[in-house]
């Protein structure tokens, strides 16, 4: 897809290029604009508006065209339903309807001419604002000519019904005639001066709504194009004999929906395959963390196996003690007493540790194969389905 950047350049530019010539010449223009404040303050509030409309135009295009982009590059990779329409205006109703199909979708020639005029009058329903304000800029313009023209008429005539033929002499005569002339100037600067600005303006949008026309022109174009990817001709039968024999030697319309439809559990196996190669690297991983954990088992029991042949030879070093205990009952002084009690905590000890340690073990080995056998399970349902 094409993008609008370089229509939006061109207007920015030529916008500035207005400006900068606007700032020579803004002596002049203020005096024309103080002729007749009110309409030619008009004439410029429309202007404003219509070059912010314009280029609004341009720029509502940059979410379809992204909106197309996302589509043919999630298509490519098998989700095109993920992708949001929501703040779509041209592509809207398009959107909704290759929504609704996902995966391989196919468009005949019928549906594809309509969904191009319903594209085409939405773009015309865009450009209708701004025709309208152009056309509006030169009423505006016009309605202050006439405006300044009939004040003119008015006042030329006030002057000339003021003129006497005696009783005056030349010099006061002369001086009623210049203070008379105001108005009739005033009247014509207003006339030309709403022309000036009305048709300057609408120069002005009419080349904003060129470059806006051919930004949709060029969207319409990469549209329709897009859209012959996906379309699928059929041949209509008529009553001619060439019409006739293309029907015959053709592919029949069962046939070519049989096709259609083969295609399309084609394109949905290929998404089941993936799934299915998505889900047994998962099971891989699962059982690749299984081995893991089984070897820390393996190595814990492997501790817990010195740890009691440590308690046995412990148990072995005090077997003398225990006999010479059964042997001088009374015989034993307290630090050996208390080095036998001590002895014995330990070993308690040790035997708890090992054992807790067991019975967690134990626990996270069943959770594990636990957590394995739902994985298998889930895996063997979606396979079968």
């Amino acid at each position: 897809m094409n993008s609008p950047n370089r229509f939006i350049q061109r207007m920015i530019i030529f916008i500035i290029l207005n400006l900068v010539l606007g700032f020579f010449l803004i002596s002049s223009l203020i005096n024309a604009f103080l002729t007749n404040p009110i309409i030619n303050g008009l004439i410029f509030a429309v202007l404003i508006f219509g070059i912010i409309i314009i280029l609004r135009q341009v720029y509502t295009l940059i979410p379809e065209i992204l909106w197309i982009e996302n589509y043919r590059r999630n298509k490519s990779k098998g989700l095109t339903g993920n992708v949001k329409h929501k703040k779509l205006i041209l592509l809207a109703p398009m959107a909704g309807m290759l929504e609704e199909h996902k995966g391989r979708f196919t468009i005949s020639s019928l549906a594809m001419r309509s969904l191009l005029d319903s594209l085409t009058l939405r773009l015309d329903e865009t450009r209708e604002i701004s025709r309208y304000l152009i056309g509006l800029l030169v009423f505006l313009g016009l309605l202050g000519t006439f405006w300044g023209l009939l004040s003119t008429i008015d006042s030329v005539g006030a002057v000339i019904n003021s003129l006497g033929v005696t009783g005056e002499d030349n010099t006061s005569m002369f001086l009623k005639l210049k203070e008379g002339l105001k108005q009739p100037l005033n009247g014509m600067g207003t006339a030309f001066s709403s022309s000036l600005f009305g048709l300057s303006g609408s120069l002005i949008l009419g080349f904003l709504d060129i470059q806006a026309s051919q930004a949709q022109n060029q969207f319409y174009n990469d549209v329709e194009e897009w859209l012959s990817s996906m379309s699928l001709i059929s041949i209509n039968p008529s009553n001619n004999k060439d019409s006739k024999k293309i029907q015959e030697d053709g592919v029949p319309v069962y046939v070519q929906a049989l096709l259609e439809q083969t295609a399309e559990s084609i394109d949905s196996l290929q998404r089941t395959l993936g799934r299915g190669e998505d889900e047994r690297k998962h099971l891989a991983d699962n059982f690749a963390n299984l081995a893991e954990k089984m070897s820390a088992v393996a190595d814990q029991i492997k501790t817990n196996q010195k740890n009691f042949d440590k308690i046995n030879d412990k148990s072995i070093d005090i077997t003398p003690m225990v006999e010479l205990m059964k042997d001088n009952p009374n015989g034993l002084d307290e630090p050996t007493k208390e080095h036998i009690r001590s002895m014995d905590i330990s070993i308690k000890r040790l035997v708890e540790d090992s054992n807790q340690a067991s019975k967690q073990l134990a626990s996270e080995l069943r959770s594990e194969i636990k957590l394995l056998a739902k994985t298998i399970s889930a895996a063997v349902e979606k396979n079968k389905k």
